[in-house]
Parts: structure tokens; C-alpha cells; sequence
């Protein structure tokens, strides 16, 4: 699905084969406002996906075509919901195989800014606020979800018995100097503990 082949750069090869004009302006102008290499690799399997869906003249409704993404990439998708996804691309006209052959990965689309556009995309290891509490968020709703399913798996074997189990994660964050505790969006708020406020 994704990578680099013979025959030089994919994401020219693909930007010409599916008539993606301005995307490499767009690139550009999407890092230097800081969006992030798996970003970028997103937004543009994401334009292939629809460049694909509107040259079959495939109907669609606001955000259908980054759930259809979402359903034929994301790792925690089931194989059912996959191919229902490639199914309904097949029935439209669109074939899901030519499409996904098109994306790329995050690491061909750092060769293209790199080798094709010369932009340097090493930058300072800075992380804001708003940037760490999603990235923790996202970890706290992964493992509420993997633990949510594997209770119902084991309630599916007779194993457990619980009603209508909901799962609720919470981090807490304590400073062994001054013996506070936080949740870890309530530090980030804070913004510091009590022996090391000014």
C-alpha cells in the first residue's frame, strides 16, 4: 500500500495520474504551519481517496470520504468494516486497491519534502500544551476502549458477568517533594505544584 517505488518520486508519480494540482503548494504551506509528517501523509492519501471518488462521479455526504480513509487504513477496524468500505468504493466505481496503492506513508512524504521540495523537516523537539494533552487523551481513550472490549469478550465466554460495563481511565500525576496530585489535565492547567510555584 504504501512506500516508494522505482521511476522516482511516488508522490509526483501519483499528484500526476490523479491530477492533485496545488497539492505540493498545499504540502508546503500545511508544514510550515506546523502540522506534523503523519499529517501531511493523511491529508494526502486523503485527496487521493477523494480526487478517486469524484472522477467516478460517486455521490457523498459531508466527511464521508475521511471516514471511508479511516475505515481503509486504521489498524483498528475490523476486516467487516474494511471490506464493507471497499465494497461500497467498488459499487461507485471506484477501485480501492488502485486507490490505497496510491497512499503514501509519513516517511515518502518526508523524502518528497527533503529530496523534491528541499525543505528541511528536522525541527526543534518543542511540544505545546494543547499538543501534549491530546496525545495523552488519545492513549487514555485507546486503552478505555481495548479494555471495554476485552471485558465484553470475556462476558461473551461466560467468564465475567457485568450489565453494562463502561470503562473510565484516569491519570493522575503526584510531585514526591511536596506531596501534590493532579489529574493530568488539571497540572496542565496548573501549570506547576505547589513547591514549585513562584
Amino acid at each position: 500500500m504504501q512506500g516508494t517505488s522505482d521511476g522516482g518520486c511516488k508522490i509526483d508519480r501519483v499528484t500526476e495520474a490523479r491530477g492533485l494540482t496545488d497539492i505540493e503548494e498545499r504540502l508546503q504551506t500545511r508544514w510550515a504551519d506546523g502540522e506534523s509528517l503523519r499529517d501531511l501523509e493523511r491529508y494526502f492519501n486523503q485527496a487521493v481517496l477523494r480526487t478517486a471518488m469524484a472522477s467516478a462521479g460517486m455521490e457523498t455526504i459531508d466527511g464521508e470520504s475521511s471516514n471511508l480513509y479511516r475505515l481503509l487504513t486504521d489498524d483498528e477496524v475490523t476486516a467487516g468494516k474494511r471490506v464493507d468500505a471497499e465494497s461500497r468504493l467498488r459499487r461507485n466505481g471506484v477501485d480501492p486497491d488502485s486507490v490505497t496503492d496510491d497512499f503514501v506513508s509519513y516517511q515518502t512524504v518526508r523524502t518528497h519534502l527533503n529530496d523534491c521540495l528541499g525543505i528541511q523537516t528536522t525541527r526543534e523537539s518543542t511540544l505545546t500544551v494543547a499538543q501534549a494533552r491530546n496525545t495523552v487523551h488519545k492513549l487514555v481513550s485507546r486503552i478505555e476502549s481495548v479494555t471495554l472490549r476485552t471485558i465484553e469478550r470475556l462476558c461473551r465466554q461466560d467468564t465475567l458477568a457485568i450489565a453494562a460495563p463502561s470503562v473510565t481511565v484516569s491519570v493522575r500525576v503526584a510531585c514526591s517533594e511536596c506531596n501534590d496530585e493532579y489529574t493530568f489535565s488539571t497540572l496542565l492547567t496548573e501549570g506547576h505544584c505547589s513547591c514549585t510555584e513562584e
